[in-house]
């Protein structure tokens, strides 16, 4: 046996028009009670009740379709309210009108307003409307003079004998029947004409309004939806963008990190392997190089991954810091690994901001890396340095060959990863080979005020 919750799920697809069959219903069971009046005429009551039923069903399949089909719905239901004040009106008055299922017209125009895409629709819709009720109430004025005035004309009394001249109006006849008869006849044009068809436009505008401000509500959620799910995909691809930048930034350290330990450590053991017979001191030496590089080159491991921590201080913990005041450090380590290296530093001594001054280090690094690497037996190598309050520059050449890559080349991690850290700090770089033979790395880094 399903359960309630199947079921529910069942007949979701159905809900709309169960919900407008048991509304039809309830205005059908409501409105026809009405028509059932004692003493009315048999011959009137058949044709009557068979008009209104008729009718009344149009009404009825127009609230059932008015979700699937509105505007037809609309005409439907429409037809059969004007038929009933026709209907009304052709009774002199005793089939009532409206009834409750005659306000089937403004439920519909509201379903129309609200689900309409352009407030045009509906208006032309509420024009149209208002246009009928207006035609079917002048042409029931038109016609109510021959239909109504019997029953609304006051009998004739008896006419005692009174002199002519008090008796009498201007053309003979009774003055005091003809002015209450012409009452009778207005009151009953105002009462069932023209305050009919105001209640009835009346109940249009309404509706249309109601429709209309659903609409304009339910325009306004899409729009949020959509502003919503742009947003989510923005962030979405924000999110991406990030996580793609930093795993080229921890790419690049890595890069720079493994690159420089292993080309120091790989330098140093051929010599430890080349003077092991001949000189033992430099073996040891060598060799005492090669561990104090691998451990460097641990912390310096330990604190990239540290990045990922979710404590914020464990960065700060683990390994040595690097920077402009590292580079002597880094140099006599390359120095040891066999190439001689001259630096010089010149201006005024500044905090640089953490971005500049880690990517001094890392140019100059990756820079002696590609030396020991590229530069061949002889090679030496040249730093200089030169601080300014509000630039950084840098340039570092060897005398060696020198690697056939450049940045744009698409080749060589370490010269992309170079060009990649100076243009995210809005930089220059120039790199190519050296007008005196060899390689050059010159680059330019702004320091932004206020920053240190």
């Amino acid at each position: 046996m399903p359960s309630a919750t199947d079921l529910y799920r069942r007949l979701a697809p159905w809900r709309g028009y169960l919900l407008a069959a048991a509304l039809a219903a309830a205005m059908v069971a409501l409105s026809s009670p009405i028509m059932a009046k004692p003493g009315q005429p048999r011959a009137l009551e058949s044709w009557t009740f068979a008009a209104w039923w008729t009718f009344t069903g149009l009404i009825v399949l127009g609230l059932l379709v008015q979700h699937r089909w509105p505007v037809p719905a609309l005409v439907l239901a429409g037809v059969g309210a004007a038929a009933h004040q026709i209907v009304a009106a052709a009774n002199n008055g005793t089939i009532p009108f409206p009834t409750l299922i005659d306000l089937a017209v403004p439920v519909v125009l509201y379903t129309v307003a609200s689900q309409s895409r352009s407030r045009w629709r509906s208006m032309a819709a509420l024009a149209a409307l208002a246009g009928a009720e207006v035609a079917v109430s002048l042409g029931n004025a038109l016609v109510v003079d021959d239909t109504v005035r019997p029953l609304v004309q006051p009998q004739r009394p008896r006419i005692e004998a009174t002199p002519p001249e008090s008796a009498n109006g201007i053309d003979g006849m009774p003055a005091t029947k003809s002015a209450s008869g012409d009452d009778a006849m207005v009151a009953f044009v105002q009462q069932r004409i023209v305050e009919l068809a105001l209640v009835v436009l009346l109940a249009l505008a309404l509706a249309y309004a109601l429709g209309e401000a659903a609409r304009i509500r339910h325009a306004h959620v899409r729009t949020l939806e959509e502003r919503a799910v742009d947003l989510e995909r923005e962030q979405r691809h924000r999110v991406a963008l990030a996580a793609a930048a930093e795993r080229a930034r921890i790419g690049r350290d890595l890069h720079d990190v493994i690159a420089h330990s292993l080309s120091v450590i790989v330098a140093q053991a051929q010599a430890a392997l080349a003077a092991q017979h001949r000189h033992p001191e430099r073996t040891t030496q060598a060799v005492r190089e090669v561990i104090t590089v691998g451990r460097d080159s641990l912390a310096e491991m330990r604190r990239l991954v540290g990045a990922f921590d979710p404590d914020p201080d464990a960065q700060d913990r683990l390994g040595s810091p690097i920077g402009v005041a590292a580079l002597p450090t880094l140099i006599e380590r390359v120095r040891a690994a066999g190439v001689p290296v001259r630096y010089t530093h010149d201006g005024v001594p500044v905090d640089l901001p953490a971005g500049v001054d880690a990517s001094v280090y890392r140019i100059v690094q990756e820079t002696l890396t590609n030396t020991l690497k590229h530069g061949g037996a002889g090679a030496h190598a040249r730093v200089h340095l030169a601080t300014d309050p509000t630039y950084v520059d840098l340039e570092v050449s060897d005398t060696g060959v020198g690697p056939s890559a450049t940045p744009d080349s698409g080749h060589g991690n370490g010269l992309r990863g170079i060009a990649e850290r100076v243009g995210l700090l809005g930089g220059t770089i120039t790199v190519g080979p050296n007008p005196d033979g060899g390689f050059l790395v010159r680059t330019r880094l702004p320091v932004p005020p206020g920053t240190p």
